[in-house]
């Protein structure tokens, strides 16, 4: 192999390795004490068993393809906290996100489940709407 294949083939690999440590990350995630978030939240939120943090960034494009999907879900119910991470990245920092868009389901004080990237609807819906 001449050296431009080599450094696609490493670039490639680079790439997927990177997606996999965000997979993995996000994975040992779930189950671990959420921080406390009680400066983010209105009063019928806090009194909420199960709330689900939608992360993003204006620059992002994922984020753009997401949107439209989460904004109606949004209008519909308040258990959903946006959280801007270019204008809050403390909170972003307290919750370890490492990309946007992430949706995070807290339960109980506790991370329960992780989605990083743009998914289709009904999956976003699905993650959203789970008992």
């Amino acid at each position: 192999m001449d050296s431009t294949a080599w450094i696609i083939v490493s670039l490639i690999a680079l790439f997927l390795l990177g997606q996999f440590a965000f997979l993995y990350r996000s994975k040992g995630m779930q189950g671990r004490v959420a921080p406390d978030m009680t400066d983010l939240l209105s009063e019928a939120q806090k009194a909420q068993p199960r709330l689900i943090f939608y992360f993003h960034s204006p620059r992002c494009g994922m984020c753009k393809q997401v949107w439209p999907i989460l904004k109606p879900l949004m209008d519909e119910r308040f258990d959903i906290i946006e959280v801007d991470v270019s204008k809050r990245p403390d909170v972003a920092r307290r919750f370890k996100v490492m990309g946007t868009p992430t949706l995070m389901r807290v339960q109980e004080g506790r991370i329960e489940k992780v989605m990083m990237g743009a998914k289709d609807e009904k999956t976003i819906r699905d993650f959203v709407e789970a008992p």
